[in-house]
Formats: structure tokens, C-alpha cells, sequence
């Protein structure tokens, strides 16, 4: 794997693990609509400028002539848009807005799990015992994580962790239907087209959700850097590596998030039991079991 992927791959985890302290702070002033069309459409116009400014971003696909946008092109753009970003995001925030952040990282590595069963069923890639105990660790994880509250809202929420843990499956959708696009069309335009339409269907209730400007405006900062970060930056970064490696090698390396996030939730002053550790632990050690397996089947490009 050259180091340049091995650099994409860590800043799309780093701001993966962050992100959802970021979303639990901005949701202080929005409500979960309107956040993420907010984000959206800013992460948008920063990778806009991005593209403008920094031509150095875009792939070596950038130079070459621009390969045509087939229908099962444009499908897959709206699938990985709509139930592959939109959706997650929704869920996540909804879902943050009952528990913790640092349950919404702990529950992180659930992702990768969506990943492996969609990259066998959708891309053809193999699935074998490894990947079975992952999920088979996942699902014993994740009971773990949700039920280990208490009733405390710094320590977990069982209907927000449920919530979360599916916007966490779902983000899988993005990785399997972005893999085919971004074998035929540059990362960046692909992170920029997805970002645009993401947000389209979100607008009419975003519109009917209560808001408050003074309560908004001390949450914009958070706001302006979740679409900076992790609709922008996060986003292109993982694209970029996902170019070069398999769904099942990139799913390898979502369990830093939850490291990650357990350390800003710390920072918040949030708790996690150790039930909610143990649970971590359990999904990660399946992860890695099938990721590790994956990466011996599934070569990455060099």
C-alpha cells in the first residue's frame, strides 16, 4: 500500500472517531434536519474551493478525459448520496441527541461489518468464517455497548444507541456504491456531487423543524467545522483511499475511530462504562479477525 493511501486512510478515520462529539456539540443550537443540510451544503462549497485552489486534491483521473456518466452511474451516485450519506447523518444526530458521543464512536466499528456483507453480496468479494465471527461479534458488541446506559445520558441511551448503530450500518452503503464510480470518475468530483445532492431531500423538513437563532448561533462554529472536516476533508480522504484498496481492505481501519472518539468523549466529560468497553473491544477484535483475513484475500494496489 503506497503511504500516500496510508495517510488518506488515517485523516478519513481521525475525523471519523471526532465527528460525533462535533455533531453531539452542534446540536446544542439545530435540530437534526437542519444540521445536516447545513453541513452539507457548506462541506460542499469547501470542497468546491478546494478543487479551485488546491488542484493538487484531485487524482490522476482528474487529468484524463472525463469518462461518461452512465444511468448505473447516476444511480449510484443518488444511493450512495441519499442512504449512503444523507441518511447516516440523519440517523447519527437523531440518535446523538438521546445518547452520547462516545457511544456514537464505540458503535463506530459496526461500520465496517455493512462493509464486508455488501462488498460479498454487491462487489463479488469473498465471504468466508472470518467475516461471520466478525458479524457474530458485532451484533454480541453492540448489545453490549446499548445496554451498558443506565439511564445516564453521559453513559449511553438505548433508543439513541439503536438509532446510531443503524445510521452506522447504513454508512456501508456509501463505501459499496462509491467503489464502482470511483474506478471511472475522479474522488474529488464524485465527494463534490455526492455532498450537492445529499442534502435536496432533507430541505422540506429541515423547514418544519423548530429553530431558534439565539440558541443557533453559539452552535455554528461546530456546525461550520463538521463541514469542513467530515463533510469535506473526511470525505474526499476516504474516496481517495477507497480508490486504491478493496471495501473489505478499507474496512480494515474503521476501528481507530472509536479510539478516537473515547478520547474526545473523555475531553467532554462523558462516561463510558465497562460494558461499553468490553462491547468496543468485542466488535474490534471481530473486525480485525475478518479484515485481516480480508486483507490476504483481497491484495491492495501498491
Amino acid at each position: 500500500m503506497r503511504p500516500s493511501t496510508l495517510a488518506w486512510i488515517g485523516i478519513a478515520q481521525a475525523i471519523g472517531g471526532a465527528t460525533p462529539a462535533f455533531t453531539k456539540l452542534a446540536l446544542d443550537g439545530l435540530g437534526p434536519f437542519g444540521l445536516v443540510v447545513a453541513r452539507q451544503i457548506l462541506g460542499s462549497l469547501f470542497l468546491l474551493s478546494l478543487a479551485w485552489a488546491a488542484p493538487g486534491l484531485r487524482g490522476a483521473q482528474a487529468a484524463a478525459p472525463r469518462a461518461p456518466w452512465t444511468p448505473r452511474d447516476v444511480a449510484l451516485l443518488l444511493t450512495m448520496s441519499w442512504a449512503g450519506f444523507a441518511l447516516p447523518q440523519l440517523l447519527g444526530a437523531i440518535g446523538l441527541e438521546r445518547s452520547s458521543a462516545t457511544h456514537g464512536a464505540l458503535l463506530s466499528p459496526l461500520e465496517p461489518i455493512g462493509i464486508l456483507l455488501g462488498a460479498a453480496l454487491v462487489l463479488r468479494e469473498p465471504l468466508g468464517a472470518p467475516h461471520v465471527v466478525a458479524g457474530g461479534l458485532g451484533v454480541l458488541g453492540t448489545i453490549a455497548i446499548v445496554l451498558s446506559g443506565g439511564g445516564d445520558a453521559r453513559s449511553g441511551d438505548l433508543t439513541g444507541d439503536l438509532v446510531m448503530a443503524a445510521g452506522h450500518l447504513c454508512w456501508a452503503i456509501y463505501t459499496v456504491a462509491a467503489k464502482p464510480l470511483l474506478l471511472r470518475h475522479d474522488p474529488l468530483r464524485i465527494s463534490i456531487a455526492a455532498g450537492f445532492v445529499s442534502w435536496i431531500p432533507l430541505v422540506p423538513l429541515a423547514a418544519f423543524e423548530p429553530f431558534d437563532l439565539a440558541r443557533a448561533l453559539p452552535a455554528l462554529g461546530w456546525v461550520l467545522l463538521l463541514a469542513l472536516l467530515s463533510s469535506g476533508l473526511g470525505t474526499v480522504s476516504w474516496n481517495r483511499a477507497l480508490r486504491d484498496v478493496s471495501a473489505g481492505t478499507m474496512a480494515l481501519f474503521v476501528f481507530v475511530q472509536p479510539v478516537v472518539g473515547l478520547l474526545v468523549g473523555m475531553l467532554l466529560g462523558e462516561r463510558a462504562g465497562i460494558w461499553a468497553i468490553l462491547g468496543a473491544a468485542a466488535i474490534v477484535v471481530g473486525v480485525a479477525i475478518a479484515t485481516l483475513r480480508a486483507e490476504r484475500i483481497w491484495p491492495v494496489s501498491s
